[in-house]
């Protein structure tokens, strides 16, 4: 029985790893097109998730912000998979924590130093967007 169940879990572990290497890669800077969107969001959902927040954070710059040289060079690397991890990590950091504080202004204030540890270079891409404002 026990051989079983470790073949059985084996199995679902090895199935759930299947998933096709360019999920969530490209740059947050761009969009993917909705065929392969689509399928990341059946993938997992959060994707469409990091797709609203795409979206909101074109309300904070100006039009050609995504596509300027310079922020190609210092956030090209940063994908949608990146952000897809970042916000489960910072749902996750907020259930966590919750019950310490009163305020969720403080909640957010301790999560928000938290992550910028793990993940710096989002945290400098979210800075230098609501940091512009052009909108």
């Amino acid at each position: 029985m026990k051989k079983t169940l470790a073949i059985f879990f084996l199995i679902i572990a090895c199935t759930q790893n299947n998933q096709p290497e360019d999920i969530g890669s490209l740059s947050i800077l761009e969009y993917p097109d909705i065929k392969k969107l689509n399928k990341w969001i059946e993938i997992d959902s959060q994707y469409a998730k990091v797709y609203q927040v795409r979206r909101y954070f074109e309300n904070f710059v100006r039009e050609d912000f995504f596509e300027e040289e310079d922020n190609k060079i210092e956030f090209g690397n940063l994908t949608w998979s990146d952000m897809s991890e970042y916000q489960k990590e910072y749902a996750e950091l907020l259930n966590k924590y919750q019950k310490n504080y009163k305020e969720s202004k403080e909640l957010t204030r301790f999560v928000d130093s938290l992550i910028m540890i793990e993940y710096p270079v989002i945290n400098d891409f979210v800075n230098k967007i609501f940091k512009l404002g052009y909108n």
